[in-house]
């Protein structure tokens, strides 16, 4: 997220203040017309910045206000489209959200946000992630920055409205030793993600932990659906996006349990 820090706001300023300097030059030295010359100064230095406000300083302000005053709620991403703006070799997009409100009805909306230029995979349909709604407009919504604010366990960052750590510790631990033996003795298969879920939790770093919920393909069988739980690299997220193909293992006394093979 970028802030609107002192730089600039000074910029700002000392940009509004050059132009009214400059106004008062050219009127001081042409007399009547420069008033028009003038005018014409704020018109089109008014109109610049009133597209650089639109396009950038906006939304950074209205995001900002929402990481201390917005109501935290989930979302489901719908569609990314390019904005044609870059800052700092970072794109801004802007993102279609599905929103489900406290009376659990859906609505969508959107907002617009910076994707780090090594991270491109951030933002993709069929993530769930957090954000901040307005309490006094609910379409007005922002992604959440600070109700991630972390605590770090043992390579493990779980953000704290989602998780508590020690059960969060305990879940991965159990998940990880029941995936273990359904990779040992478990069946291979391809499958098809529907459904991409993340849990709010990242694992040694930026990996992702997630819920897949997948339509498993076995060889010799019907295909059916099944749900999975694992901690995804961060490098192949977009791997694993709903109508990408992955590698599982399931049990074959109980397809329900199926475990991503690799990622």
């Amino acid at each position: 997220m970028m802030k609107m820090n002192a730089g600039v706001w000074i910029g700002i300023i000392g940009g509004i203040i050059g132009l009214v300097v400059g106004m008062g030059a050219v009127i001081g030295t042409t007399g009547s017309a420069g008033i028009y010359i003038a005018l014409g100064m704020l018109l089109f230095f008014g109109g610049m910045f009133y597209l650089f406000y639109r396009l950038f300083f906006k939304s950074i302000i209205n995001t900002n206000r929402l990481q201390k005053t917005g109501l935290p709620g989930k979302a489901r991403i719908v569609e990314v489209r390019d904005t044609g703006v870059t800052i700092n070799n970072s794109p801004q997009v802007k993102l279609i959200l599905e929103v489900k409100n406290s009376f659990g009805q859906t609505y969508t909306t959107q907002c617009r946000v910076l994707v780090s230029r090594i991270n491109p995979g951030a933002y993709m349909p069929g993530m769930e992630i957090p954000i901040k709604i307005d309490p006094k407009n609910e379409m007005n919504v922002a992604v959440d920055f600070t109700g991630g604010k972390s605590s770090v366990t043992a390579g493990v960052v779980t953000h704290s409205n989602t998780f508590h750590t020690a059960a969060l510790q305990d879940e991965l631990l159990k998940m990880q030793q029941e995936n273990q033996a359904i990779s040992a003795s478990g069946k291979p298969a391809k499958a098809i993600v529907t459904k991409y879920t993340w849990l709010g939790t990242y694992v040694n770093g930026n990996n992702p932990y997630v819920e897949l919920e997948v339509q498993v393909l076995p060889e010799l069988s019907p295909a059916y659906g099944a749900k999975t739980r694992g901690v995804i690299a961060e490098a192949s997220v977009p791997k694993f996006q709903p109508g990408c193909t992955i590698h599982v293992k399931y049990d074959m006394y109980d397809n329900t349990k199926v475990v991503i093979e690799h990622s």
